[in-house]
């Protein structure tokens, strides 16, 4: 147990959130107990790249999917200009959303 007073505390959770640690861990860490693995940040990306992300990826399990059945049927005549539309349909819109996440 560790006792401090309110601004103390303010203090040292400050300190650990420059670290990027838990404040547990800082006080470990200046005691010599332990030594803290340092954490990249992690860039706060928009929820709605995450949705359209989500999407396309079930666009590609959709046709996977779809491949993997006509595959077990023998099926060997698939369409390959509708593959190969959705998979541009695909490529198209990760290209948007790429350029309109920088």
């Amino acid at each position: 147990m560790l006792r401090c007073t309110v601004s103390e505390k303010a203090q040292l959770r400050a300190k650990a959130q420059a670290a990027g640690l838990p404040a547990a861990t800082l006080l470990r860490e200046a005691l010599g107990l332990t030594q803290a693995r340092r954490r990249k940040s992690v860039r706060r990306v928009d929820p709605a790249l995450v949705l359209a992300l989500g999407r396309i990826g079930g666009n590609l399990n959709q046709i996977a999917r779809c491949l993997n059945r006509a595959m077990l049927m023998g099926r060997t005549d698939l369409d390959s200009l509708t593959v190969a539309r959705r998979l541009l349909v695909i490529e198209r819109q990760l290209a948007q959303l790429l350029e309109e996440a920088r």
